[in-house]
């Protein structure tokens, strides 16, 4: 039987049970007024907590926030001067206030008197920045750390707190003075420097800052390799490649460096289409003899970068010849092997198609499948490449027996499949298209999204003619004129093209012959009559399959060659809008955004 205290403490537990009950729910059902923007009845049982016991405490923001939202700013403002009494960071909320009327001098003189009250000491400064980015005032936050700097007199104090808020605030000229400030403590933080920067900078103006800044600091600091570094990023930047070179050799030879960095650079310039930049900067590394980390490297590099500046079609025959012996020298000081290969394959591609000289390049890819213990997948690439020679060559059996060579060896591989398409291929360029339909039907399924799409759209091509063209004729005058274009021949094959379009005049392969010679035109580097044709295919085909490709290329014709963003723009946005299936959307959508300045 329980005692009459015990009775008594039982019931005093019951009752405190209910009032906290009672308040917890008058609570939530406040705060779920406040979230729905019912503030009026809010307000109403917010006061009655705020005014219980320890309510001051518990409810004081909650209330606070409600007066703000009802614009009851007397009684928030009494409520808040009563609470900094007890505790003086409730003065932050006294700025707000000010600022929420609309009174922003009295805001400014409160937050002044904050800042001038910290105590001088970077916890104190911190701890009142922060209170400062809780309520969103960022500028704030900025002077209360430049302030602080003063009162702890240490000007390095603060940097990566300010860093952070420039860059929030694109505060650029800040942010690079800040982050020059940074690099004379702590060069190792060389990396995370650019990164902001990059992050941040949205013009060449930005950039120009930089650069200004920097070139004053060196005069008055010519030994400082980091601020060398980031003189020639900077110079990368704004795509001054020759000036970015000519700032790390400097820095190479100052460092007495392994050339690691301008290595780094000739590979960017040779992404970005500087190749005789690049040629200066592999040059640089060779000439500093084969006892150099990079001195073979830069050598085969130098090859390669020459050779893709073949494929932009500006080139001489001299400079092919340079090419040339280049890998001929190469090849006889280490030798035809397995080490070599790469070395082989591309002289046999400029022999092939640049001198004309197809049996040399026969012969040299020949003697690569006889090299014992060849890795399977490069012999398989040799093979490749020397059946698309034996094409142009007219050794079509040749081909096709490598072509299913490399079905049967890597049957798995994605280069099987591209083999199998190629002899597709090769059985369209001979107007065996019952069995080429048949090959490509079955690539339609491949893996490989390219060759996919490109055995679907060879398909589709074969399967639209044959069934209003019994003979075949147009579509073998069609073949003849790819044939062309694929052993480098494009004159004739627009000749060919020309003729199909007269002698066919209904033909339903107008469009692809537009699309072909839009194509061969491209290859020319004749841009404005390849733009002039995609005009034309969009204008007259507009059904056609090749409608969101004419799109996409004319677009990217007037972006990078033609110098005419605004119709490219146009043409990105209409491509989107019109087609939004097609595989050039993804693209398109980058590259509109760009055009029309979005941040990316």
């Amino acid at each position: 039987m329980l005692k009459i205290k015990d009775c008594l403490i039982l019931l005093l537990i019951a009752c405190s049970f209910s009032a906290f009950s009672q308040n917890a729910t008058d609570a939530d059902i406040a705060k779920q007024f406040y979230d729905t923007g019912q503030y009026d009845k809010a307000y109403t049982l917010y006061k009655t907590l705020y005014q219980s016991k320890n309510g001051s405490d518990i409810y004081y923001q909650a209330y606070l926030n409600v007066l703000i939202k009802l614009k009851q700013y007397p009684e928030a403002e009494k409520i808040i001067l009563k609470k900094a009494k007890e505790n003086p960071k409730t003065l932050f909320d006294l700025g707000q206030l000010y600022h929420e009327k609309g009174d922003l001098a009295a805001a400014d003189k409160v937050f002044e008197n904050i800042i001038q009250k910290m105590e001088p000491n970077q916890f104190a400064i911190a701890d009142v920045a922060n209170s400062f980015y809780a309520i969103n005032n960022y500028d704030y936050a900025i002077k209360t750390f430049i302030e602080g700097r003063k009162i702890i007199k240490e000007d390095y104090a603060f940097v990566f707190e300010l860093i952070n808020l420039y860059r929030f605030k694109k505060m650029k000229d800040a942010l690079t003075y800040e982050s020059l400030k940074i690099l004379d403590q702590q060069p190792e933080l060389l990396a995370m420097v650019k990164s902001n920067l990059s992050r941040t900078y949205e013009n060449d103006e930005d950039y120009e800052v930089l650069r200004s800044l920097l070139l004053k600091k060196i005069q008055k600091d010519a030994q400082n390799t980091t601020l060398i570094d980031l003189l020639a990023w900077q110079y990368i930047q704004q795509k001054q490649f020759d000036l970015a070179l000519i700032q790390y050799i400097a820095l190479d030879r100052r460092t007495e460096g392994n050339g690691s960095k301008v290595f780094s650079l000739a590979g960017i310039l040779e992404e970005n289409g500087a190749f005789e930049t690049a040629n200066k900067a592999y040059n640089y590394l060779i000439d500093k003899g084969n006892k150099s980390p990079y001195y073979i490297a830069s050598r085969v590099a130098n090859l390669k970068n020459k050779g893709k500046q073949l494929l932009t079609g500006n080139y001489t025959s001299e400079q092919i010849s340079d090419v040339v012996i280049g890998y001929e020298t190469l090849l006889k000081e280490y030798g035809s092997n397995t080490q070599t290969v790469f070395a082989i394959r591309e002289l046999a591609n400029l022999k092939a198609y640049y001198q004309n000289d197809l049996n040399g390049g026969q012969k040299l890819l020949e003697d690569v499948l006889s090299f014992p213990s060849l890795n399977p997948l490069t012999l398989a690439s040799v093979k490749l490449e020397l059946a698309n020679i034996y094409i142009i060559n007219n050794e079509r059996w040749e081909a096709a027996l490598l072509y299913g060579q490399i079905e049967k060896s890597l049957s798995n591989e994605p280069i099987a499949q591209e083999a199998k398409f190629k002899n597709a291929k090769l059985s369209f360029y001979n107007g065996d298209f019952t069995w080429a339909k048949a090959q490509l039907d079955v690539l339609k399924a491949s893996t490989s999204q390219l060759i996919a799409n490109d055995a679907l759209d060879l398909s589709l091509l074969l399967q639209e003619n044959l069934a209003f063209d019994s003979t075949g004729n147009a579509l073998k005058m069609y073949a003849k004129a790819d044939l062309y274009r694929f052993t480098n021949m494009p004159d004739k094959a627009l000749s060919v093209l020309d003729s199909l379009a007269i002698l066919f005049p209904q033909t339903d392969l107008l469009d692809d012959v537009a699309m072909m010679k839009g194509e061969i035109f491209i290859n020319k580097n004749n841009y404005t009559k390849a733009a002039e044709i995609f005009k034309l295919l969009i204008t007259q085909f507009p059904y056609s399959i090749w409608i969101d490709d004419a799109y996409f290329k004319l677009a990217t014709l007037e972006e990078e060659h033609l110098n005419d963003k605004i119709s490219a723009q146009k043409h990105y946005e209409e491509l989107i809008q019109k087609y939004p299936g097609s595989l050039y959307v993804i693209d398109a959508r980058k590259r509109f955004r760009n055009l029309r300045g979005d941040a990316l």
